[in-house]
């Protein structure tokens, strides 16, 4: 199990997960001639009704998916490409959807879909709902803020190659020696987590 699943794993753990019944989901689904991948029908049915979904500007959850579905023949600028799935508003207020043969969230405004992918994909996206309750939840035992960088060069030596691939949100990710340090993209600053849920990945890369 990689890095990244480990940490999700553990993270689902210490918050409520609600799922979506599958009936109701299919119900909506064909009532509305909906069609989406059965990536996002596997989200929506394990989380889709879950409370961590809804944060800030951040709207990902069943409800959310329902609204949009209903509204979007009344709205042109929010109609998204054949063949994409509609994932939700994120927490920089942007709509995401998703292409059916790929993996990545896209950014879809104007009625334009852009080309800059965010997330890495459904799985990264969950990754980042449930980091932002990291204060709430208690996930780590200590944590250190805004330590600055003094060296790139050192830093990239000393952490490059333990980076968490495909999370595109503004920062670098980073697991070593059971700590999950957390850079902007420009190696100004990180902050690095210790302890906790930390504890219990297992890192045989």
């Amino acid at each position: 199990m990689t890095i990244l699943d480990q940490l999700i794993n553990l993270m689902l753990k210490k918050v409520e997960v609600t799922p979506v019944p599958k009936q109701e989901l299919d119900d909506f689904l064909s009532q509305n001639n909906i069609d989406i991948c059965d990536e996002n029908h596997q989200f929506l049915l394990k989380y889709g009704n879950s409370g961590f979904l809804r944060q800030g500007y951040a709207y990902l959850d069943f409800e959310e998916f329902q609204d949009y579905y209903l509204e979007v023949e009344f709205i042109e600028d929010i109609k998204l490409p054949y063949g994409h799935s509609y994932i939700g508003m994120d927490f920089n207020d942007e709509l995401l959807c998703k292409k059916f043969q790929e993996s990545q969230l896209y950014i879809f405004s104007g009625g334009k879909k852009y080309e800059i992918t965010y997330y890495g994909g459904l799985k990264e996206l969950l990754f980042f709902s449930l980091l932002k309750l990291l204060f709430e939840k208690e996930y780590f035992d200590k944590i250190e803020t805004n330590v600055k960088i003094n060296h790139i060069d050192e830093f990239k030596s000393k952490y490059l190659d333990y980076e968490i691939k495909d999370i595109y949100i503004y920062s670098r990710y980073f697991f070593k020696d059971n700590q999950l340090i957390i850079c902007d993209d420009k190696f100004y600053s990180y902050n690095i987590y210790y302890g906790g849920i930390l504890d219990k990945v297992i890192d045989d890369r």
